[in-house]
């Protein structure tokens, strides 16, 4: 996972549950995926945050933070999250747009890991 910060941690967990959930199916293989993400984490699934826990809109501070790799970390994490499921549908294509807007991924570089992963 990209970071085991507990404050840090809870975040990424909230936003790893938005990329499950934005084509509101949350299937096996992705709470698999995030599960794992809470024991790297050393957060008892039972502490996990609720997606609302923060808005895309809170979670841009902890985005801002960033530096250009951690983003593209965060980016790829959030893409095994929403194709473990072996689809990947518009709604969650809008998603990982939106995200890129967010932390200031140009497409080329958001086609790059796409076919890294």
């Amino acid at each position: 996972m990209y970071t085991t910060k507990c404050g840090e941690a809870q975040k990424f967990l909230v936003l790893a549950l938005k990329a499950a959930l934005a084509n509101g199916i949350f299937v096996k293989e992705e709470k698999d995926l995030i599960r794992r993400y809470c024991e790297e984490a050393a957060i008892d699934e039972s502490m996990l945050p609720d997606e609302s826990s923060y808005s895309m809109d809170e979670l841009d501070d902890y985005f801002a933070a960033m530096d250009g790799d951690s983003k593209k970390a965060i980016l790829k994490e959030v893409l095994r999250v929403m194709i473990a499921d072996h689809r990947f549908d518009e709604s969650e294509c809008n998603f990982v747009y939106d995200l890129c807007g967010r932390i200031g991924i140009a497409e080329e570089e958001l086609n790059r890991i796409v076919a890294a992963i």
